[in-house]
């Protein structure tokens, strides 16, 4: 499975990923903080969204 290329919708910096994450968890912007939520396919990462968790 590859790794999302992912942008933070606020500061559109991209999203840095460890790899263990799944659709529906909270991550974090590390350039503006701003809590983000992954969705998507669990079994598709490389389709996987980024949406704003405000």
């Amino acid at each position: 499975m590859g790794s999302p290329n992912l942008e933070c919708p606020i500061c559109e910096a991209d999203l840095a990923l460890n790899g263990d994450e799944r659709p529906g968890e909270e991550v974090f912007c590390s350039y503006c903080g701003a809590p983000v939520v992954l969705v998507g396919d669990e079994d598709d990462p490389e389709n996987w969204e980024a949406e704003d968790g405000i």
